[in-house]
């Protein structure tokens, strides 16, 4: 048995890796694209008076709150708190898995028992401070505007 767990976890981490330069290429390719628009759109207002004559029609009024929903957005406590979730669930999956080929003998080399448990210990640390985030964010009214996690 533990021998067949070495190339199950060599494809599963490529698998994951595979999946993660897909999603974030496809993620930059569309971030580069909205830049590129607003940056287009942005060079034709070169005044104030276009500014506030774009401003006034629907696509204007349309563009300025995209704007303000994306800048609102990044400052979200919720980006905070599912960011540590997601880094504190891949750090104790990884920190795991090595974990238990260091167990299992497939891996016998101390460094992958050290590696395993600092990744433990930062995926829990990740996790604690997610938690302490969304209690934070509760107890100061930032959750508190009609969504939930």
């Amino acid at each position: 048995m533990p021998e067949i767990l070495g190339p199950i976890t060599f494809f599963v981490v490529m698998g994951l890796i595979g999946y993660i330069l897909i999603v974030t290429t496809g993620n930059v390719r569309v971030v580069k694209l909205q830049v590129g628009v607003q940056t287009k759109l942005l060079d034709k207002l070169h005044t104030a008076e276009n500014l506030i004559a774009y401003g006034e029609t629907e696509a204007g009024r349309h563009f300025l709150a995209s704007l303000i929903e994306e800048r609102a957005a990044r400052n979200s406590p919720h980006r905070s708190i599912l960011s540590g979730v997601r880094a504190g669930i891949l750090l104790v999956t990884f920190g795991g898995t090595l974990l238990l080929l260091h167990h299992v003998e497939v891996l016998r080399a101390g460094a992958f028992l050290a590696f395993g448990a600092i990744s433990m210990a930062l995926g829990v640390g990740f996790g604690l401070a997610a938690g302490a985030t969304y209690g934070l964010s509760r107890k100061l009214g930032l959750l508190d505007n009609g969504r939930s996690l």
